[in-house]
């Protein structure tokens, strides 16, 4: 038997270690391949060119990549600038934005003034609408604390006027108020902090994707770079994702800070995998 197939059965074994260890809720689908690509270089192109590329690293073929593209063009996140060219539309670089906003400060963990910030939701909206506007609001850790009223601590770095600005950029619906609520009574408080959120579930979730980046990290080195390409596409798409749609809850509602745990580790995971991808897209003569 060959080194190489040894070395690419024993990066399978360690592989499914891995990805045991946690359940995922982010896969690398083809949309998200396309996306993420394009988020990394930065021109925020993609070629037609780079298509057998990508096709060979995640085993999807180039015709499907294709409709993808097309798909893409038609719900207005890419555009296709030449022939043979696509690019990030300012509706993708928005989303982007959001996905990125874990590496800043995006809110207050010891220092919460017991405020709550609330989204008021009208009746008879079309369920599209709704299905859209329930998702940004969960984007932003926001839970339904009574019927139609959905709210998170007014806790975050973000202004009230730009957090509605931003929910509405991504999908909220017109007909949505956002407000703040300065006088909420004990019972309601109590009630939100301890039923709204699955702290329990969500640290637990949390310990295992952190123990399974850092199994990553170690292995990484020693593994093909197809290999490496796919698992940091899947394991840090998976972890950026958790950080962009954590609830970011103060210390009295989750008093252990797992999301800077978690984001303390992806830091380092992120400049790995990105220079894994930036060295490949470089072979490509892509620009980065």
């Amino acid at each position: 038997m060959s080194g190489s197939v040894i070395l690419h059965k024993r990066y399978l074994r360690i592989n499914d270690v891995i990805f045991n260890m946690y359940q995922f809720t982010y896969e690398p689908t083809p949309k998200n391949i396309l996306l993420d690509l394009m988020g990394v270089n930065k021109r925020h192109e993609l070629a037609t060119s780079q298509l057998g590329f990508i096709s060979d690293a995640f085993d999807v073929s180039t015709n499907n990549l294709r409709v993808t593209l097309n798909r893409l063009v038609g719900t207005g996140l890419i555009t296709q600038n030449r022939r043979g060219i696509y690019s990030l539309t300012e509706k993708a670089l928005s989303k982007r934005a959001f996905i990125n906003r874990w590496k800043n400060k995006t809110f207050l963990y010891d220092n919460w003034d017991f405020r709550w910030i609330a989204c008021h939701l009208p009746k008879r909206a079309a369920r599209a609408v709704r299905k859209k506007s329930l998702m940004v609001l969960e984007w932003y850790g926001f839970a339904e604390g009574l019927d139609h009223l959905l709210v998170r601590p007014n806790n975050l770095t973000l202004s009230h006027a730009k957090l509605t600005d931003m929910l509405i950029t991504l999908g909220l619906e017109t007909n949505a108020h956002c407000f703040v609520l300065q006088d909420v009574s004990d019972t309601l408080v109590n009630q939100w902090g301890d039923d709204l959120w699955d702290i329990e579930r969500l640290d637990r979730e949390y310990d295992a994707l952190i123990d399974a980046l850092e199994s990553s990290l170690t292995n990484l080195a020693s593994k093909p770079a197809k290999a490496s390409l796919s698992e940091t596409c899947r394991l840090g798409g998976e972890a950026i994702h958790r950080l962009a749609t954590d609830p970011l809850l103060p210390k009295v509602i989750r008093p252990q800070n797992k999301y800077q745990e978690l984001k303390s580790i992806v830091r380092k995971y992120d400049r790995t995998g990105r220079n894994i991808w930036l060295e490949q897209l470089q072979k490509l003569g892509v620009d980065t």
